[in-house]
């Protein structure tokens, strides 16, 4: 599980940096896609193997399912705190993707994941509370959940299953996630090369710190199963509450501690 681990922490890494850039929306999404593909092009074309073709044909699923993840998050960030909307989105997700993995792959819940469901509920109705807009919070954190879920199922269907290698089944998807996002961009190209002034710091950590967080998760998928990877990962919520304490400077409410403490708690239980 250290795999997973550390994708968690890159994830919760990169979450708060992305909040940073949130503002600049599509054009700072572009920025940090194109640095992440220069850097893993070369890796995936050297693990490019026999079944790629094959591969090749499922890559846009999981390219749309990874760009409609990152609209959701930017937006997000453009209107509510990362303490709203991490802890729900990285709560949730693991129980849908326990849900998907029943369905694909005939892993069903048990009652502590039931639990779990119950406490992240709670969680939702903590958030509701907080303040009047805070309802907006929550739709999306069930938005950005529902794609998380989609791309974990599905990639981890990709290389468990059909045998498709990490590092070019993401390889082969950033460079598709690249020409959709110019071809959304492409009247506004020049505000996507302003990031590299504007956000230089954050462009190269989202460069470094997306692709590492996925590839791990990807080659954790290789030693246990789906939902528990996905549950793991999920820890990330609880080291982006505390980047978004100290470095963001996030008002954390009791409200929004005790929605992270049971989110947190939830994962605890799925761990179980």
């Amino acid at each position: 599980m250290a795999l997973a681990l550390g994708s968690a922490i890159a994830h919760a890494g990169w979450n708060t940096t992305a909040k940073r850039t949130a503002m600049d929306g599509l054009p700072a999404l572009w920025a940090s896609s194109l640095v992440a593909f220069v850097l893993v092009a070369p890796l995936a074309i050297a693990h490019a193997g026999a079944a790629a073709g094959r591969l090749m044909l499922l890559t846009p699923i999981s390219t749309l399912l990874h760009t409609a993840y990152a609209v959701c998050l930017q937006r997000a960030y453009k209107r509510f705190d990362v303490g709203q909307v991490y802890p729900l989105s990285r709560g949730l997700a693991p129980v849908l993707v326990a849900f998907a993995g029943a369905a694909a792959l005939g892993q069903w819940l048990g009652a502590p994941q039931w639990i779990a469901v119950l406490l992240l509920a709670a969680a939702v109705a903590l958030l509701l509370g907080e303040r009047p807009e805070s309802g907006g919070a929550v739709l999306w954190s069930a938005a950005i959940a529902v794609t998380i879920a989609a791309y974990t199922t599905f990639d981890g269907y990709a290389v468990v299953e059909l045998g498709a290698d990490p590092l070019f089944f993401y390889g082969f998807g950033s460079l598709l996630q690249l020409v959709l996002l110019t071809v959304l961009l492409r009247r506004r190209l020049p505000e996507g090369m302003t990031q590299f002034r504007r956000h230089p710091r954050a462009i190269a950590l989202l460069a470094v710190l997306i692709p590492a967080s996925y590839l791990l998760g990807l080659f954790a998928t290789l030693h246990a199963p789906l939902s528990l990877v996905a549950a793991v990962r999920s820890s990330s919520l609880l080291w982006a509450g505390l980047i978004a304490v100290l470095v963001l400077r996030e008002p954390l409410g009791p409200r929004r501690a005790a929605a992270t403490l049971l989110a947190a708690t939830a994962v605890v239980i799925m761990l179980g």
